[in-house]
């Protein structure tokens, strides 16, 4: 049997990813996912691949907007939804986006920890369109969601010789009761009143080499590099997870740890 063992959401683009017990979707990926995103001088989006500090960083959602804060820094940011009434344009990847502008105080607070100038973006419905998809979704790198397994989890930590952490590869759900990397030969699957498709894998890059809870690369680029070396695209890209659209939403749709999955 196949089932959910794992729910993370990352509010934040880049940042610290927060464990879930059961989560809801909306249109365009999981809620409250990917929903913050920060930006450069020429309206460029920033990651954790050069700017380590932001795995740390932490965002959650409260009654009046987002909570930002981070080890380094003695003050926290709250961004209140008032506070977000004028638009930024961005790029992230290939696709042009606008968004609402979190404000000055958050874009100060966050110069401050990243030592550039930058503006945060907060996701409004409809604000990005993936070109690479042909779909409306958040400020995920590519698709709405990606899933990754357990299996896949320690056998790549395996083949690089590190330790297995899942937040790692920074998937949304995580299943269990399957072989490593069985997940590719799927086409759809669904999780109580949600349907997932499967878009493509996910290749991966030298994010995942980067220490979860410090931010420090791998001396040996590892895990990358031994996906590259054991399980790649033709292009010798390194492949992990896969990208999922959201074929069938029923309504206020709950999914939870525990839940069994089937495919389609």
């Amino acid at each position: 049997m196949i089932t959910v063992s794992q729910l993370w959401t990352y509010p934040f683009k880049s940042g610290k990813g927060i464990s879930l017990p059961s989560t809801q979707f909306d249109s365009e990926g999981m809620c409250n996912d990917r929903r913050l995103v920060a930006l450069d001088k020429n309206g460029l989006f920033i990651t954790a691949r050069r700017h380590a500090q932001l795995l740390q960083l932490s965002c959650t959602k409260n009654n009046n907007g987002w909570l930002l804060q981070h080890p380094s820094l003695s003050s926290v940011c709250q961004i209140n939804h008032c506070e977000s009434s004028g638009m930024l344009t961005g790029t992230l990847w290939k696709d042009t986006f606008n968004a609402l502008d979190a404000g000055n105080k958050a874009a100060s607070w966050l110069s401050e920890l990243l030592k550039v100038d930058v503006r945060v973006a907060i996701w409004k419905e409809q604000s990005r369109y993936s070109n690479k998809y042909k779909l409306e979704t958040s400020f995920s790198d590519a698709s709405p969601v990606l899933i990754a397994t357990e299996a896949s989890v320690r056998q790549a930590c395996k083949w690089g010789n590190i330790e297995p952490d899942v937040r790692r590869f920074r998937p949304n759900i995580v299943l269990d009761g399957v072989d490593a990397f069985v997940e590719d030969q799927w086409n759809q699957l669904r999780i109580g009143d949600v349907t997932f498709k499967v878009l493509d894998a996910c290749v991966r890059c030298i994010l995942t080499t980067r220490d979860p809870d410090t931010g420090e690369a791998h001396t040996n680029r590892q895990p990358m590099m031994a996906l590259k070396e054991n399980h790649a695209n033709d292009a010798h890209q390194p492949l992990f997870g896969i990208n999922v659209k959201l074929s069938k939403l029923v309504s206020n749709a709950v999914i939870s740890i525990g839940d069994e999955v089937s495919l389609l």
